[in-house]
């Protein structure tokens, strides 16, 4: 009984799979990764844009609250150049 060599080449006389498929099967794991990173990154999008429209509209609302909220060195009155 002859066994099959597994790890021999592909007989020259079989065909190799057509590029088409060979491109498929390359890309597969890219589209794989793609697909499911979607969902995230638009929900970032999506939050991102939300901050910005939440963020104007109270910068509009109040437009000295970051200066008052937020304390910066150069604001400080103990700090002076001489």
């Amino acid at each position: 009984m002859v066994r099959p060599d597994l790890y021999a080449c592909p007989h020259p006389t079989e065909s190799l799979p057509s590029l088409g498929a060979t491109i498929a099967l390359a890309a597969l794991p890219a589209v794989v990764v793609g697909v499911l990173a979607f969902p995230i990154a638009a929900a970032v999008a999506l939050a991102a844009l939300a901050g910005a429209v939440v963020g104007a509209a109270l910068h509009r609302r109040y437009p000295s609250a970051v200066g008052r909220t937020l304390r910066l060195p150069a604001d400080d009155a103990s700090i002076r150049e001489t």
